[in-house]
């Protein structure tokens, strides 16, 4: 028996055979059966083998055989098909007149316009003479999500197991020695990946566009939303909070709630300091520091120039695509460890929360809770009227970048799963997620506006400071500049916190109160950023025809 993690089976089959065709999908589909792979699965990849086939046979040189090969490698199933002959693109319909075309040209519009629908599980090369083409059979998806959310209600219960049942010696051996250094390693990781990824796919989006009008046209709808729901997260707080307002006017005062909270404040949120500091001093730095926003933007500069250096261009545009196919691949693999990660990363947060002032601040928790859900249901709105697509396909499709942001806390982290996703699952074009994720890991932080708006107001209310109405215009401007110059890594809003309370005249000690419940209230501000992201690039790809319905609707 092969092992069924690293499976690999091979076949050859002459091409000019009569039952080339039938013996090649017999053997896909006794392949894929001895893998355990989902029925529907097996048969939506042999029926795109059977479009795909025969027109390798066609193209094949006299005396070819075509090369099969099923495999599984680290959860990914996917079909290898080659054969030496001339080059082919699939993936051209015929430009005839369909009405008057002959069986054959009908038959190779039907067959383009099936293998179309399958593009975004489909990759066909032509290399030295032989055409290659790939089908991601796509089992890896489910079983990642299942084994993640296993993940997250191990790590929930072993988190309690540590706090109240075992000993506090074996349960801080447990963390220092196993559970911090993998948590560690894994973000480490990801750090590797995240400035490549973001600034190859950037240059390669920007590469794409023949006009830079349309660039420019999708660059102003996406910043034009960005800012639309954050607006809307800082009002909907507002409005949150002035319906429910969470705990008794002076209660910390009246209770002597005194605990200190050491906050960095040298960091610098402001808005003027982010945009001056969007062109960095040199190249590289921005890598080494893994500044977003920079990266972003030399991104842009090296894909505008792209365009300009003549008969380079090519070339230039050949290497990004490979290098941003390089570093998703290492992304992918990386991924594969997100459930260990989880595990980790849950039981750590658990079994440190701790628990004292946790009582204190139910209300403001459930009162962010309650926003939150409303937030992610305004995303759902937005995706019905201004996207006119089913919001509940987009969430359903999203689960597992909502949940990887949701156990990493960090927008930046979550990057390369939201892409995927985007691409993958909702069938985004690269044109738009390429350059709206990146961008919305760093300005779009939706979550965190409602959690500096709930927090200030809360912090100021137990503490006795009355805000006027008219001091909240002012408040809402201050957080929405806030959340521009915020950076998407765990733990920033707790800066941007202690700003909003310096503005309330509320003492930075106040903050105190949240140490409790932070760790629970960054996760679920983590997923709500992320989810904006990802929902307003899937309206934005809507808007310029640049989302495959196909795919987001299978």
């Amino acid at each position: 028996m092969a092992n069924k993690t690293f499976f690999n089976k091979k076949t050859e089959i002459p091409a000019a055979s009569a039952a080339a065709l039938g013996d090649c999908l017999a053997f896909i589909e006794g392949a894929l059966g001895e893998l355990g792979t989902d029925r529907k699965l097996i048969l939506r990849s042999v029926l795109t083998a059977e479009e795909l086939i025969p027109q390798f046979i066609e193209s094949a040189d006299e005396g070819a055989s075509l090369r099969l090969q099923v495999k599984k490698l680290l959860g990914d199933v996917s079909i290898s098909i080659s054969v030496r002959g001339r080059e082919l693109d699939l993936l051209e319909s015929y430009g005839g007149d369909l009405a008057h075309a002959g069986d054959s040209e009908a038959q190779q519009v039907i067959r383009s316009i099936l293998l179309k629908a399958q593009s975004d599980r489909l990759k066909v090369t032509h290399r030295r003479g032989v055409n290659h083409a790939r089908i991601l059979v796509g089992q890896a998806q489910k079983s990642m999500a299942a084994w993640t959310v296993g993940a997250l209600i191990c790590g929930i219960l072993l988190g309690l197991a540590m706090k109240f049942l075992l000993p506090a010696s074996f349960s801080l051996g447990v963390s220092t020695y196993l559970l911090n250094p993998v948590k560690t390693m894994f973000m480490n990781a990801l750090k590797i990946v995240i400035a490549p990824v973001v600034f190859f796919s950037i240059v390669s989006c920007i590469a794409q566009f023949k006009d830079l009008a349309e660039l420019g046209r999708i660059a102003a709808k996406v910043m034009g939303i960005y800012l639309l729901t954050t607006v809307i997260a800082v009002a909907l707080s507002l409005g949150t909070f002035a319906l429910l307002h969470p705990g008794d006017f002076g209660f910390a005062l009246s209770q002597g709630i005194t605990e200190a909270v050491d906050v960095d404040m040298s960091t610098d949120t402001s808005l003027l300091s982010t945009l001056v500091n969007i062109v960095p001093s040199n190249f590289l730095r921005p890598f080494l520091e893994s500044d977003t926003l920079q990266i972003i933007f030399l991104g842009v500069l090296c894909g505008v120039a792209i365009g300009m250096v003549g008969k380079y261009a090519p070339l230039l545009q050949d290497f990004f695509e490979a290098c941003n196919s390089l570093f998703l691949t290492i992304t992918t693999i990386i991924s594969r460890v997100i459930p260990l990660a989880v595990f980790a990363s849950t039981a750590i947060m658990v079994n440190d929360l701790g628990g004292g002032s946790l009582l204190g601040v139910l209300g403001l928790f459930g009162t962010y809770l309650v926003t939150i859900v409303s937030m992610l249901a305004i995303y759902g709105l937005l995706i019905l009227v201004f996207g006119r697509l089913n919001p509940l396909t987009f969430f359903k499709k999203n689960r597992e970048g909502m949940l990887t942001s949701l156990t990493l806390s960090s927008s930046s982290a979550s990057m390369p799963t939201n892409m995927r996703v985007c691409t993958d699952r909702l069938g985004v074009s690269p044109k738009v997620c390429s350059f709206s994720i990146p961008l919305g890991a760093t300005v779009n932080m939706d979550g965190t506006c409602i959690l500096l708006t709930l927090s200030g107001l809360f912090l100021a209310r137990a503490y006795g400071v009355a805000v006027p109405v008219s001091a909240m215009t002012s408040l809402a401007i201050t957080i929405i500049l806030l959340s521009l110059g915020c950076p998407g890594v765990p733990g920033a809003a707790f800066v941007c916190i202690a700003v909003v309370l310096e503005n309330l005249h509320v003492p930075i000690e106040a903050m105190g109160l949240l140490m409790g419940i932070y760790p629970i209230i960054d996760m679920i501000g983590t997923m709500s950023n992320t989810t904006g992201d990802v929902a307003c690039t899937t309206i934005v790809a809507k808007s310029e025809n640049l989302l495959d319905m196909q795919v987001y609707n299978s």
